[in-house]
């Protein structure tokens, strides 16, 4: 993933940025396969209800959702079969959880036209619990994020209703993080980085999301991956270094906070602007 290309040349700002990739590049298997599902089955073993959930509605997006990832090489035949023999959805929601790399959430509009996030299976998330969001709409889920619903609600709705299924429509998010763990559910209490933060001790982790719209189900399949990058590495290119410390310094004080940066963001402008 080109790190430029993730921290545009320009003051901080939310941002749309969506490209079309293609559904094998992103729901398809990887070389890092072996790691990741051994994670996956390690956490969905300890705590099922933590990491998957289906509700009423979503099991037509999943029974697609896993017919993409059969489709893509994402499982292997025996894994289908399995997962298409099992009568309940939140086994099947959990089996395809433990055999597919990524991150997976179903949405889809209801009576109000949000779409609504009605089950999936997140065994890395940042910071958020997928209970606590099951259920609401998008912009409820949005709401945390400091203008984000203020100043992209309405296209990010317009652009889930209109997308067409065949594409896998992409963007990428970035924060700073105290641990290379991919695995930062609020459960494990995930350390946060303290105010006298060395660049050792961060690292930046970074979202590649994809979303696809189901033709069947007229749901949207919602993926999510990550790239782990060490502090230390980034500030080795001094284009992208200089990218992030503009992304910093611009920063709103809100959105600072919520990305758990509010009281460290000083000494990591002063480590980004060594040797500048």
């Amino acid at each position: 993933m080109n790190l430029s290309s993730l921290l545009p040349d320009e003051d901080f700002r939310h941002s749309m940025r969506f490209s079309k990739g293609t559904l094998s590049g992103f729901y398809g298997a990887t070389i890092d396969r072996a790691e990741l599902l051994g994670q996956r089955s390690r956490w969905i073993a300890e705590q099922p209800g933590r990491y998957a959930a289906m509700s009423a509605g979503s099991e037509s997006m999943l029974d697609e959702a896993t017919n993409l990832a059969n489709d893509v090489g994402g499982i292997d035949g025996e894994t289908f079969d399995r997962i298409s023999k099992e009568r309940d959805p939140l086994m099947r929601c959990r089996l395809l959880g433990t055999h597919w790399e990524p991150d997976f959430l179903l949405m889809k509009s209801t009576d109000s036209g949000l779409p609504r996030l009605l089950g999936g299976c997140v065994c890395f998330p940042s910071h958020w619990s997928l209970q606590e969001k099951l259920g609401k709409s998008m912009d409820a889920i949005h709401s945390p994020v400091p203008e984000l619903n203020a100043d992209l609600g309405r296209q990010i709705n317009g652009f889930l209703s209109r997308i067409k299924p065949g594409t896998s429509w992409e963007r990428t998010n970035w924060g700073l993080a105290a641990t290379s763990e991919l695995n930062l559910h609020p459960a494990l209490s995930p350390p946060r980085l303290p105010c006298a933060v060395e660049a050792g001790d961060a690292w930046l982790r970074i979202e590649w999301q994809s979303l696809v719209a189901l033709p069947v189900s007229k749901g949207i399949l919602f993926g999510i991956r990550l790239q782990i990058v060490p502090l230390v590495t980034v500030m080795q290119d001094a284009d992208v270094k200089r990218r992030l410390y503009r992304a910093l310094a611009t920063m709103p004080v809100e959105m600072a906070r919520y990305k758990g940066l509010g009281e460290c963001r000083d000494t990591l402008l002063e480590l980004l602007a060594l040797e500048r």
